[in-house]
């Protein structure tokens, strides 16, 4: 069939509803695949800012923001410098780790110290805030060191996040919810 012969024209695909083309759920095959993980000992912190929620009901977004994320900020920045990593902020706070990705034998030691600098810097801002004429910003924190199995999640076509999972994080973020403003000094 080399050499004279034409090729016959290829045919279009049917036609499918833009409904048809949108794949709502993974196949078979991705749904199987395991996800790989490691077991470690870390220490979990979740802080956020205590009422925020009413804070923000009477404030533009806009306004919202302009006074969350500075607090947010003061959080991270805690946390980084003691060498945590910020899993996931909440809105209104943070999820961070300490000794994952990056192990440190000292890893409970640094979280407490990061908390310590996270409400000592939030007492700060809210003087400054309250100045300004807006509501106090109180924060609580939660802390709790355990076994965790960690492990990378694909979660869009470039997007990875290193999350761990068992019952220390889901502790140290009831602390945290159950925790009193401030609660690192009594």
């Amino acid at each position: 069939m080399a050499g004279n012969a034409q090729a016959a024209p290829a045919k279009a695909p049917p036609a499918q509803s833009s409904a048809q083309q949108i794949r709502v759920t993974p196949d078979q095959s991705e749904i199987a695949r395991p996800i790989e993980g490691e077991r470690k000992t870390v220490t979990a912190l979740f802080a956020d800012i205590k009422g925020s929620t009413e804070l923000m009901e009477d404030l533009d977004p806009e306004d919202a923001r302009a006074i969350i994320d500075p607090a947010l900020k003061l959080m991270i920045d805690a946390v980084q410098r003691y060498d945590g990593y910020v899993v996931q902020s909440t809105g209104d706070g943070i999820f961070a780790l300490f000794g994952a990705p990056l192990a440190h034998e000292d890893h409970p030691q640094r979280a407490l110290h990061a908390a310590l600098r996270l409400q000592d810097e939030l007492e700060r801002y809210s003087v400054k805030v309250v100045a300004e004429g807006a509501s106090p910003i109180q924060g609580r924190v939660g802390i709790n060191t355990g076994e965790v199995v960690v492990r990378l999640i694909q979660t869009g076509a470039s997007q990875v996040e290193y999350t761990p999972i068992g019952h220390t994080t889901n502790l140290a973020s009831r602390m945290q919810t159950a925790a009193p403003v401030g609660s690192n000094r009594d």
